[in-house]
């Protein structure tokens, strides 16, 4: 017969698993594909912010 006592081991053996696992496995990579998520979304921010610019610079030049 499986008592409570043993069933709260096995538990606490298998969050400990699944909690290391989070922490070496999934955490470093959503961290890294977070990153290169950013890095891009700032390149195509930078980019978007010239062409903005240019616009703006376009208009201004009329504008005269």
């Amino acid at each position: 017969m499986v008592n409570l006592e043993d069933v709260g081991r096995k538990l606490d053996r298998e969050l400990k698993k699944l909690r290391r696992f989070f922490e070496t496995e999934l955490r470093p990579t959503t961290e890294r594909k977070a990153v290169e998520v950013l890095r891009a979304a700032s390149k195509r921010l930078g980019k978007l912010a010239e062409e903005i610019e240019k616009i703006r610079g376009e208009f201004l030049a009329k504008a005269k």
